[in-house]
């Protein structure tokens, strides 16, 4: 048919009235079925939504305006703020739809497994490449957009400060007035170096993509005496020989993060740009670590990709402690997650391994660094700027900074400039009640208690929208109160999570003109923790004079300042000094470790006696020094002096705030019941104090051979839980059986948890429990591979410093046997349930109790492992999946004694089955 038919024949085409009614009708019950779906069956999320419109600090913000405002100045002033405010809130309400929405819930990763899986599109944050390959879109929005420093882009990004070359320059300047030479390191975007991962039409490129601005960006910065090493070009030359980007990941793998330290460490020896020391013997430990990637995380799907194992190098310190940055050393590092991955734990790809760590063992001499994920262009920066500000001068001695960032940044960053002056020291002017109020909360062991209004707070990014996930909040409080009495202070900033797994926190609900009240820790305890995350910080610049805390976490894992200062004087004191009831026996011959032996049936006595010397002590900190450098968890030995803690007597012994809350009997029991009611079985796995399985490396004088069962309390109460037919594995009677056989160490010398070896032993008997049950019997069961491997350990009950380092040799299984919610065995419990299994300060992955256990069944298993306490929460987690267990056959619980007494939380009773 020839065009001008065609046209005559779609002119010509007729409808009659019911079929345009009928598709007239289809198109508005298609359009409006999604709203009336939600609104049916989202009622409370669409209320949450709604709520986003509410905008509570209103009053507050507007009383602000009035003390500035008067008349139409006030009017207008007050007009802007809610149209602002409107505009806002409107996005927040289309984020909460996208958040709450069943229907996205459960269509979006089916309709994302389409897009991505047989489409090859990608999300709103990350484009699919080829070959499995993903990409970070603002990387190639960096690289495909206009020329950064064109004037017609700077000027449409007016609502930042968007010129990089003004504010390096104006760095330069700043450190060159106090004898600093600058060194611009741009991390390079993936797609730079593999472009044809990203498109068949760049097979072999000649050089690395980037923006059209970029040379000029280098070009100016030169011209200004700016030293500019751009690693891009080495990364493409090197490509061929390595892996040099993660596939799934927007960074580098560690041979491009060393190659790129290589050139670093040359390019400032060959420049002269430090002065000669004599070389630190710094060392390099094996080590490796898998993961999907943040890119693979930020999709719905991220499932569906395997993960991707690198090997990894850690740089040790001459002493041989895990490497950590020097404020000594004059060289320092400011960088972003290029320089934070392989090295920040929350970053999924091990520790110790990062470009600042590489550079350091390349250069042989130690480096202060400040590294932050996130907004390069300014946060390092800005986070310098505060502690000059605050008194504490960084740069002093420095002779070179190195200012590393993502080269997206230079398209997309904030480029704010920053003063570098170095004002008085924070306390100079401080009166004396405050310091003390201060010093108190520094040597205050859990954290001190504190009220307060809000004067502003942060907020973090939207879950899913960077390929980081987890981020700080800040927080001005002001009028602030501790134990009813004014702070010294008045007024403080407060960090904390706002994020975590890409989801908001409880603290993201607090609003301004809001009276708080939490617990804090001061910051500088928990800095080399928590100080590398992503951190929104506060606008007004006069916090930066501020005191900083931190609200507590429970795995904040941090003793009070004063026991941390002296660790070796407690050492060296309580393992010198022989009990008072060993006085009489002065005249012994030391046996083969220097210690007054003691008769065998002294030996318990001894022990019990010193348990009691050390409660009654009421020293601060965790830990406590045993013999031959192990460390001992204050509160355990706090659980073994209050004896018979159940029934009555607990009311007397537990810590829980709630009296019904305080019997583990009565809180077991209960659960016993409603597993009996669903035809679940219950395997109990008390895990042993330490102390108990190891009496002898806490009190001087008793030697292996006179340990016996001294856990007395604990053996009635396992007989109350037989006689209420609950099925208990006894591990201190495992353990100890095996010391006598002469196992190695069942717990870590210097941490409260088991060993790779305890792990093992519990497995194997927990095996020998469940491989009678007929319903074990009839599953298929599946291989599983078995691999040794020394790893490092930094003990949970050291001072951080990397003497509490100890090796140990884990068994990794492979493959991975990844939790599956479909098994018919769940493992609930503590953090015994992931020690060796999560990685980070877990120690290590993939060599827990959960991959051990798979090992010796023969088939994967359910996972709820809570950190902090098994208790309650454990089984609070299990009742959130609101599925009453279905499909189980087996729950193995597993916890640590001391939570008999010391769980804050309790034992209070939870209905996981539900009628």
């Amino acid at each position: 048919m020839s065009k001008n038919k065609a046209g005559t024949g779609i002119e010509s085409t007729e409808v009659n009235a019911a079929v345009k009614w009928f598709l007239l009708l289809a198109f508005v019950c298609t359009i409006a079925a999604v709203p009336l779906f939600q609104y049916i069956f989202e009622a409370p999320s669409l209320q949450k939504s709604l709520a986003a419109f509410s905008y509570q600090e209103q009053s507050f913000d507007l009383e602000r305006l009035h003390a500035k405002h008067s008349g139409v100045g006030y009017g207008l002033a007050a007009t802007r703020l809610i149209n602002d405010k409107t505009i806002e809130n409107a996005r927040k309400f289309e984020s909460n739809i996208e958040e709450d929405s069943w229907l996205l819930s459960a269509l979006g990763p089916a309709v994302e497994k389409v897009l991505i899986g047989n489409l090859g599109a990608g999300s709103r944050d990350v484009y699919c490449g080829r070959d499995g390959w993903l990409f970070f879109r603002p990387t190639i929005d960096y690289l495909t957009g206009a020329p950064f420093l064109a004037p017609a882009v700077l000027k449409a990004r007016r609502d930042v400060q968007p010129d990089p070359v003004k504010a390096i320059i104006d760095f330069k300047k700043q450190l060159a007035r106090r004898g600093i030479e600058l060194v611009v390191l741009p991390s390079p975007a993936k797609a730079s170096i593999y472009p044809e991962y990203f498109s068949s039409r760049y097979d072999k490129p000649a050089a690395p993509l980037q923006n059209p601005s970029f040379p000029e960006f280098v070009r100016r910065l030169e011209a200004q005496g700016v030293r500019v090493l751009d690693p891009a070009p080495l990364l493409l030359q090197a490509k061929g020989k390595d892996d040099l980007f993660l596939k799934r990941d927007t960074h580098w793998t560690p041979s491009g993060s060393e190659l790129v330290a290589r050139q670093l460490a040359a390019y400032l020896q060959k420049n002269k740009l430090l002065q000669q020391l004599a070389p630190a013997p710094y060392t390099r430990v094996a080590s490796s670590a898998e993961n999907r990637g943040d890119l693979a995380a930020m999709l719905k799907t991220a499932a569906d990709y395997g993960k991707q194992r690198v090997a990894l190098h850690q740089v040790r310190q001459p002493d041989g402690a895990p490497w950590s940055a020097s404020r000594d050393a004059d060289i320092l590092f400011l960088g972003d997650s290029y320089a934070n991955i392989f090295s920040l734990d929350g970053m999924g790809w091990g520790t110790g391994s990062g470009l600042v760590e590489q550079l350091s063992f390349q250069l042989r001499r130690p480096v202060d660094a400040i590294v932050i994920n996130d907004k390069g262009s300014f946060s390092t920066r800005q986070q310098l700027g505060k502690e000059l500000k605050r008194g504490e001068d960084r740069l002093a001695g420095k002779k070179v900074v190195v200012y590393e960032f993502a080269a997206r940044e230079l398209a997309l960053g904030d480029w704010k400039l920053v003063d570098l002056g170095v004002g008085r020291r924070a306390g100079a002017e401080k009166p004396a009640a405050a310091l003390r109020a201060v010093d108190a909360a520094k040597e205050a062991p859990d954290g001190v208690q504190v009220e307060g209004i809000i004067e502003e707070i942060t907020r973090p990014p939207r879950p899913g929208s960077t390929a980081y996930k987890d981020a700080v909040i800040a927080m001005h409080l002001k009028q602030v109160t501790s134990g009813g009495k004014p702070f010294p202070t008045g007024q403080i900033v407060v960090f904390a999570w706002g994020m975590r797994n890409d989801a908001l926190t409880p603290a993201t609900r607090y609003r301004r003109g809001e009276r708080v009240s939490l617990k804090l820790r001061p910051w500088a305890q928990v800095e080399k923790k928590y100080g590398s995350y992503q951190r929104s910080e506060l606008q007004n610049e006069a916090t930066m004079l501020l005191d900083i805390f931190w609200l507590a976490q429970p795995d904040d894992g941090v003793a009070g300042a004063a026991a941390a200062a002296k660790p070796a004087a407690t050492a060296t004191t309580e393992a010198a000094s022989p009990a008072p009831s060993l006085a009489a026996a002065v005249n012994r011959k030391l046996d083969d470790k220097g210690a007054l032996p003691v008769p065998a049936g002294d030996a318990k006595a001894l022990f019990l006696k010193r348990v009691a010397e050390l409660n009654a002590a009421k020293e601060e900190g965790r830990a406590v020094a045993g013999v031959e450098g192990w460390l001992f968890s204050r509160q355990e030995l706090n659980h073994i002096g209050k004896g018979e803690f159940w029934g009555d007597a607990a009311q007397n012994t537990s810590l829980a705030g709630k009296p019904d809350s305080r019997d583990p009997l009565a809180a077991i029991a209960d659960f016993k019941q409603q597993l009996d009611r669903a035809g679940i079985e219950l395997i109990l796995v008390p895990v042993p104090a330490k102390a108990h399985v190891y009496p002898d490396k806490l009190v001087p004088g008793i030697n292996a051979g006179q340990v016996g069962r001294w856990d007395s309390s604990h053996q009635q109460f396992l007989q109350l839980l037989g006689k209420a037919g609950i099925d208990c594995l006894d591990v201190t009677k495992l353990f100890l059986e095996a010391r006598k056989s002469g196992s190695p160490p069942l717990f870590l010398q210097k941490d409260t948890h088991w060993s790779p070896i305890g792990i093992a032993a519990v497995a194997r008997a927990l095996k020998e429990k469940i491989a009678s049950r007929p319903w074990y019997q009839g599953l298929e069961k599946q291989q599983f591979a078995r691999n040794k491997e020394s790893v490092q350990v930094a003990g949970d009950l050291g001072d951080g410093s990397g003497a509490a380092s100890e090796t140990v040799t884990v068994t990794r299984i492979s493959p991975a046997p990844q939790p599956d919610r479909n098994s018919p065995i769940v493992l609930l419990g503590d953090s015994h349930t992931l020690i060796f299994h999560s990685g980070g300060d877990m120690h290590a992955r993939d060599a827990g109790l959960l991959e051990n256990l798979a090992a010796e069944l023969g088939l994967r298993l359910d996972l709820v492992g809570v950190r902090g306490s098994g208790a309650t929460p454990a089984r609070v987690e299990l009742a959130r999946r609101k599925d009453n267990m279905a499909g189980k056959k087996l729950a193995i619980w597993c916890f640590t004694v001391r939570e008999y007494t010391e769980s804050q939380t309790g034992w209070r009773k939870v209905p996981v089955i539900r009628p």
